[in-house]
């Protein structure tokens, strides 16, 4: 199962955790690369918060694969969902 997930570069808790359960982890530098993302090589993206999601993107349609927001939740139960969601 391809296991690439895209992580916002300041939730450092989720990249670690996901890293540590096997997940092969790329950051997202505050959104700005958010449009670089034009395939479903990668199985999510978590953010975190929907909120931080640019305005200057607003006209970009949403890459092809989920966006979870970290607000909130827990490493784990951003795990779950991300599981959740390859089934």
């Amino acid at each position: 199962m391809n296991k690439k997930i895209v992580v916002e570069n300041t939730l450092t808790p989720f990249i670690d955790y996901l890293k540590s359960v096997g997940y092969d982890v790329y950051t997202l530098n505050r959104n700005v690369n958010l449009k670089n993302i034009s395939t479903d090589e990668y199985k999510a993206i978590i953010v975190s918060g929907l909120d931080t999601l640019s305005e200057r993107e607003a006209h970009f349609n949403n890459p092809p694969v989920p966006i979870i927001e970290a607000k909130g939740r827990t490493p784990q139960e951003v795990q779950s969902m991300i599981e959740n969601k390859l089934k």
